[in-house]
């Protein structure tokens, strides 16, 4: 063998253990991390009330000037996030200046829909004709007093009371032998 084919060998044989050397080192060097189990979820909007779902809050007949009816409805925040919750009827009802309401916000731990048992009242929403009641969300009266936004769990007594106005004009209320069916709804909005 030829001195100069030994030395081309010796260059290729260190050649190639520095190769698998720094391989080697490369490995030892190397390092990973993880992040794991990640996940994005909307948050929820949920309200609901104590009417058994398709029980009236109040129903009246024969009734004469002066005569009131009095029911109480608990509604509960469910969702997640932080609403606005509103309360309005979606509709003019008619007949609605022949009859006032008062919507009175409270507590209330005891009685059975649409019985009043335990309310007790801390401000009043609404006190005036059943005709000017709000219609829409954006003019509906506030669920809580100071437009406080309502939180998981939170829940709001409602005492209404309706009364048919006591007109003195003769024969006012002759005609209108009723006030005609309306709903209530209570609106909740995440802001």
């Amino acid at each position: 063998m030829t001195k100069t084919r030994k030395i081309t060998l010796s260059i290729l044989i260190v050649g190639l253990l520095a190769g698998v050397a720094g391989f080697g080192a490369f490995s030892a060097f190397s390092a990973t991390t993880s992040n794991t189990g990640n996940s994005f979820a909307s948050g929820t909007v949920a309200i609901g009330d104590n009417d058994g779902g398709s029980t009236a809050l109040y129903t009246a007949s024969n009734k004469k000037p002066g005569d009131a009816v009095t029911s109480c409805i608990r509604v509960t925040y469910t969702g997640t996030l932080g609403s606005a919750v509103k309360l309005y009827t979606p509709s003019t009802v008619t007949n609605g200046t022949l009859y006032n309401i008062k919507v009175e916000r409270g507590t209330q731990t005891t009685g059975v829909f649409p019985a009043c048992g335990d309310f007790a009242a801390t401000s009043t929403a609404f006190d005036a004709a059943l005709s000017t009641f709000p219609i829409t969300y954006a003019t509906g009266l506030d669920g809580k007093a100071a437009a406080a936004a309502w939180a998981t769990s939170d829940v709001v007594a409602y005492r209404f009371t309706v009364t048919q106005n006591d007109d003195t004009t003769a024969n006012a209320h002759t005609s209108a032998t009723s006030s005609g069916s309306h709903d209530f709804t209570w609106e909740a909005r995440n802001n």
